[in-house]
């Protein structure tokens, strides 16, 4: 099985939890790629995509990698997506719409999303590890 990461870290929170989420993902079996630089479509050649943002702006997803990324995929049909990040005001709302907009896309939530704020503490990391363990 194979698993695409990318992410987007402005201050380590994010990158902390990318850091989780690959060897999460490594010990249930799958071969990750990380990336931390704007992909094309060849992106979504993987079992599982994993996308990590933190909220940027006003509670929206990085647009220097991750919606870059994310638009050159032609087609999220039946493609399994997982979401995780980070933010540091606000209440994280971005998660909710982020995670719409890719169901609205075709995407097919491989587990519910893992947001958090500021660093990980341990209950975050938990939290990580729940969802890659219920792919």
């Amino acid at each position: 099985m194979k698993a695409n990461l990318i992410y987007f870290s402005s201050t380590g929170h994010t990158e902390a939890m990318a850091d989780v989420v690959k060897e999460a993902l490594e010990e249930k079996g799958y071969d990750v790629e990380v990336y931390t630089d704007e992909q094309g479509s060849e992106f979504a050649d993987a079992d599982l995509l994993v996308f990590g943002s933190p909220a940027c702006g006003t509670e929206e997803v990085d647009e220097s990698i991750i919606v870059p990324t994310i638009d050159s995929i032609d087609d999220f049909a039946d493609k399994k997506v997982f979401l995780f990040g980070s933010y540091g005001w606000g209440g994280g709302e971005y998660m909710e719409t982020w995670r719409s907009e890719m169901e609205g896309k075709g995407a097919i939530m491989a587990a519910e999303p893992v947001v958090c704020l500021e660093e990980p503490d341990d209950s975050v990391v938990q939290e990580l590890k729940d969802a890659i363990a219920s792919i």
